[in-house]
């Protein structure tokens, strides 16, 4: 069965405090954080550094609670694909459970998650310029 993966598009870890993650990530391993956001509609603070050309993603609650500790887990891998529509039907045809793609935040990008079979760990698909830009701004 093929998808079409082209690469390891981007690694998310989850965490109770994105921003002290992402710091701790900065500081102990000299990784760079590039930009930093909330993601609209949910509010959710995140931050991105590059590892050559893997996007790791630090991702939480926009309000960070009070908590004892930090706590981050790996929020799972994105794979990016060259066409997300044919994808969804290779593995739906394979018995997969797989979401409706729709819009990323990034510009231009669809979307979806692989729901089980995959050992537990947190699965999507995501393919670039598969929809106007202008899409974005409704």
């Amino acid at each position: 069965m093929g998808i079409g993966a082209t690469h390891i598009d981007h690694i998310v870890i989850q965490s109770n405090d994105s921003a002290a993650t992402a710091k701790l990530f900065a500081d102990q391993y000299g990784i760079e954080i590039k930009r930093t956001m909330s993601r609209p509609g949910t509010r959710a603070h995140l931050e991105f550094a590059k590892l050559q050309e893997v996007i790791v993603e630090f991702a939480g609650p926009g309000e960070v609670q009070p908590y004892d500790e930090v706590k981050a887990r790996l929020g799972g891998f994105v794979l990016a694909v060259d066409d997300i529509h044919a994808a969804v039907t290779s593995l739906r045809e394979s018995g997969w459970d797989v979401g409706e793609p729709h819009p990323a935040v990034q510009p231009g990008a669809l979307i979806t998650g692989v729901r089980g079979r995959t050992n537990g760990v947190p699965l999507a698909l995501i393919q670039y310029n598969a929809r106007p830009l202008e899409e974005n701004s409704q």
